[in-house]
C-alpha cells in the first residue's frame, strides 16, 4: 500500500512537470499550482523525516535517522541532521507539527520554531498563537529576527542567556578541498561576528580603494571579494592581542631545499604543494628559520637552532626610523620586516638591508615587481615598476648597451637591477615613464652619460644611482667628462 501511494504521488508530480515544460497552462494556473505544491512538498518532507525516524528506531541507529535520510534522499549530512533535529523538536508541539506538515509554515521558519522550543519550552511556544501566526505569514529572513527577539523576551535577562548560548556554539573549521583550495567556515556570537566582519570589510575597502589609485600604474585591480580574502590574511598575519608584536606565532611551515639537478631553491609545503619563488621570499621575510641535514634515506641527522630573521631590537630601530611602513606610513602593528635583498639570495639580516612594510606594500614588492630605491639620506622609497613601451617588431625587446671595449651588456629591468646591483647609467627616472627601447634608449643613455641628468634631478632611477653611476659608467667606458669636447662622448650607444 505504501509503495503504491508513493508511485501515485510520483506520477502526479511528473504529470505536473510535463505540463510546465510544455507551457500548456496559464500564468494564473501556474501560480495556483505553486501554492498547492508548497503544501504537498511540506507533506513529502514530513513523510521523509517520519519514515527515517521509524527506521532508526527499529534498527537502533542512534542518530534519529539522519544518515538514512542523507543517503536515501540525497541530502548533505548537515542538512539531514538539521531536518531530523527540527522534526524531533516539533514532535513536542503537535499544533506546530501539523502546521508544518500542512505546508502553512515554511521549512526555514519551522527550524526557527524548533530552536525556540529548545531554548525555552514546548508549552511556551505552542501557547503563543501570535508567534505561530507570524511563522505562517512572514518570510524566513524576517521571521528569524522575530524568533530571536521572542526568545530574548522570554529569557528576561536582556539577552545574556542568548549571548551565552551563541558563545558556546562558536567555531571555525579549515579544510582542504578536492580542487586544491583551502576552505574556511565559522560562526560566532552576534557581537564578535559583527566586529570581525566590520574589521575585514574596512580593511578590504581600503585595499579596494588603493587598487583603484594604483590602476594608473597598470596593476591588476582585485574584486572586493578578493580584497576580503586578502584582508583576512592581513589581519591574521599579526600576533594576537596582549602579545608582543615581535613574538613568533604559528603561521605556516615551509620546507626549502636545493634541487640537485638545477641548483635552484625549491620551496614546498609539508604536503608537497610547490610555492612560487615570490611567495617563498615573502614568507622568508618574517620567519623562524631552522637548518636541517638529512641522510640519503630522508632521515634528519642534524638540526640547527631556530633563528629569527629580525630581532626585537632591529624592529624597534626600524620603526623608530620610519614610524611604520616605510612606503605608506601604515601603523607598525600592521607591518612586517622586509629584506631588500632576499634571504634566499644571500641577503643579510641587518638594518641596512631591511625596511618595515605593511601587508599591502609587501604584496606589491613580491608579486607586482615594485622596487625599493635608497635615497641619498639613507632612507628608502617604493616605486612602481618601470614599464617599457616596445617599438616596432624589428626592435629587440631588451636593448643592448655597448661599452667602449665592445663588450655587450644587457640592459636590466628595475627588478633585475634591485637583485643584481646597478647595471646601466641610462638616467631613466623611476618615478616617471621609462625610455622607449631602441633609438630613444640610446639617446637617453647618451644624454645621461654626458650631463648626469638623473643626479641633477635627485629622483630615483631604475638600475642606477644618478651622477655617481654616470661617473662609474664613464670610468668603465673611457668617456671624457661632460663638456670636455672629446669625441669619446659619442662612443656609448645601443644596438637596435
Amino acid at each position: 500500500m505504501l509503495i503504491e501511494a508513493a508511485r501515485r504521488a510520483e506520477a502526479a508530480v511528473k504529470e505536473m512537470l510535463a505540463i510546465a515544460d510544455d507551457g500548456a497552462a496559464t500564468a494564473d494556473e501556474f501560480r495556483d499550482a505553486l501554492a498547492i505544491s508548497r503544501s504537498f512538498m511540506a507533506v513529502g518532507s514530513a513523510f521523509q523525516t517520519s519514515a527515517v525516524e521509524v527506521i532508526a528506531r527499529v534498527e537502533r541507529h542512534g542518530d534519529g535517522g539522519a544518515e538514512v535520510l542523507a543517503g536515501s534522499v540525497g541530502l548533505s549530512r548537515n542538512e539531514a541532521r538539521s531536518r531530523v533535529e527540527t522534526a524531533a523538536a516539533l514532535t513536542k508541539t503537535p499544533k506546530l507539527r501539523d502546521a508544518v506538515a500542512a505546508g502553512r509554515v515554511p521549512a526555514a521558519n519551522a527550524k526557527r520554531l524548533a530552536e525556540a522550543v529548545e531554548k525555552t519550552s514546548a508549552s511556551d511556544v505552542e501557547s503563543d498563537g501570535e508567534l505561530l501566526s507570524k511563522a505562517e505569514s512572514m518570510r524566513p529572513e524576517h521571521f528569524a529576527g522575530e524568533a530571536r527577539r521572542w526568545v530574548t523576551d522570554r529569557d528576561g535577562d536582556d539577552g545574556a542567556s542568548e549571548h551565552a548560548r551563541q558563545r558556546k556554539r562558536r567555531y571555525v573549521k579549515v579544510w582542504d578541498a578536492d580542487d586544491g583550495m583551502v576552505h574556511l567556515h565559522g560562526q560566532f556570537d552576534a557581537a564578535t561576528g559583527r566586529q570581525i566582519g566590520n574589521r575585514i570589510r574596512a580593511e578590504a575597502a581600503r585595499m579596494h580603494d588603493a587598487d583603484k589609485q594604483n590602476a594608473a600604474n597598470g596593476d591588476e585591480r582585485r574584486t572586493f571579494q578578493q580584497c576580503m580574502a586578502d584582508a583576512l590574511d592581513s589581519l591574521t598575519a599579526n600576533t594576537g592581542a596582549g602579545t608582543a608584536t615581535t613574538k613568533p606565532f604559528a603561521d605556516i611551515c615551509v620546507v626549502a631545499h636545493v634541487d640537485d639537478a638545477t641548483g635552484k631553491l625549491i620551496a614546498e609545503l609539508p604536503d608537497g604543494v610547490r610555492l612560487p619563488q615570490s611567495v617563498f621570499e615573502q614568507f622568508a621575510c618574517n620567519a623562524k628559520l631552522t637548518g636541517l641535514v638529512y641522510d640519503r634515506d630522508g632521515k634528519p641527522i642534524w638540526r640547527a637552532h631556530s633563528v629569527r630573521t629580525a630581532t626585537e631590537a632591529q624592529r624597534q630601530i626600524l620603526f623608530a626610523r620610519y614610524g611604520g611602513c616605510f612606503a605608506c606610513a601604515a601603523h607598525p602593528a600592521l607591518c612586517q620586516i622586509h629584506h631588500i635583498k632576499p634571504v634566499s639570495q644571500g641577503g643579510k639580516t641587518k638594518i641596512s638591508n631591511m625596511v618595515p612594510v605593511c601587508w599591502d606594500c609587501h604584496n606589491k614588492i613580491h608579486h607586482h615587481r615594485w622596487y625599493i630605491h635608497k635615497r641619498a639620506d639613507g632612507n628608502h622609497t617604493l616605486h612602481p615598476p618601470c614599464r617599457v613601451n616596445h617599438g616596432p617588431a624589428h626592435i629587440p625587446e631588451e636593448p643592448f648597451e655597448l661599452r667602449a671595449d665592445s663588450e655587450p651588456i644587457r640592459a636590466m629591468t628595475p627588478w633585475a637591477a634591485q637583485q643584481q646591483g646597478p647595471a646601466h647609467p641610462d638616467g631613466r627616472n623611476g618615478a616617471g615613464p621609462p625610455s622607449r627601447a631602441g633609438p630613444a634608449a640610446a639617446r637617453a643613455a647618451l644624454s645621461g652619460a654626458r650631463a648626469g641628468t638623473s643626479a641633477a634631478s635627485g629622483a630615483p632611477t631604475c638600475g642606477g644611482d644618478g651622477a655617481g653611476e654616470a661617473e662609474k659608467a664613464r670610468a668603465r667606458t673611457g668617456l671624457p667628462p661632460p663638456g670636455s669636447g672629446g669625441k669619446g662622448s659619442d662612443q656609448l650607444f645601443a644596438i637596435t
